[in-house]
């Protein structure tokens, strides 16, 4: 899958916010879940920001603690031991599965055990959700924010991102393992954007990097030379699981309807 919990901060630049012209009435909130960071920017009236915290920090923690495999504890942890799924969780497996049909495999929810094996999440078998987990708990909290009364927002967690309301211009990570840059900017509005790419968690490999991105068809990590895929779709946890999945299968294929694909090398430019 995409990436496990403990190294999500991998990819904390992608996404990162291109700071344009926002007006003088902005706000800015920042923190940490799920083993990485959190960062929400919003234009306009807004409830008080602890509010505006609280509601982030109730809804991240929620969920992880639903598709976490480094909690013991979890919903999922005591589904692969055997349990009988959660509600919640069984709507994340249900997406997954769904992506999984949709890619031909590509995108597959039941390689914990490959995963493991290949040093990039905890032992076990059965299911890890470390693919699409994070991105539908971006959207979760996008729903708790309009809820709570937030109307133009930007919320991004560990570069995944949904952008609620106006337009918000934000900026894509080269795939430059020696550097951390800007590669280009996209605009945003009413969608999402995800990215997976090889040159943060990786080790040298013929052919290029030996990613943590497993491909289902081998069961071993994708090697591919440093780059990455970002995604734009309708939610994040489409986008999110998506990109998983076209950076299985390469960009030779042509884009699934519905999505904007953009591939990234060290050398992309705007």
């Amino acid at each position: 899958m995409k990436r496990s919990l403990s190294i999500l901060a991998l990819l904390v630049l992608i996404g990162a916010i291109v700071d344009r012209s926002l007006p003088d009435q902005s706000g800015d909130l920042r923190g940490s879940a799920m083993g990485t960071g959190w960062h929400l920017r919003w234009r306009g009236d807004a409830p008080d920001r602890e509010v505006l915290r609280g509601e982030v920090a109730e809804t991240l923690e929620k969920w992880e603690q639903v598709f976490s495999q480094w909690r013991d504890d979890s919903d999922l942890s005591r589904f692969n031991r055997g349990g009988k799924p959660t509600d919640e969780l069984q709507r994340v497996i249900e997406l997954a599965q769904e992506i999984k049909s949709q890619s031909s495999g590509a995108f597959d929810p039941g390689l914990l055990q490959e995963t493991g094996e290949a040093g990039f999440g905890p032992e076990g078998v059965g299911v890890d959700l470390s693919g699409i987990g994070k991105g539908y708990a971006v959207d979760r909290v996008a729903e708790a924010l309009t809820e709570a009364g937030l109307e133009d927002f930007l919320f991004e967690l560990g570069g995944e991102i949904i952008a609620v309301g106006g337009e918000w211009e934000v900026g894509i990570e080269r795939p430059d393992p020696s550097g951390r840059s800007i590669a280009r900017t996209v605009k945003l509005k009413n969608q999402a954007l995800a990215t997976s790419g090889n040159y943060r968690q990786f080790r040298p490999a013929p052919g290029g990097f030996a990613s943590h991105i497993i491909d289902p068809r081998t069961g071993k990590p994708v090697v591919r030379p440093p780059c990455s895929v970002s995604v734009i779709a309708g939610d994040c946890a489409t986008a999110d699981a998506w990109a998983t999945a076209l950076f299985v299968l390469g960009k030779e294929i042509s884009d699934p309807p519905g999505l904007d694909v953009q591939w990234n090398d060290p050398k992309t430019r705007n």
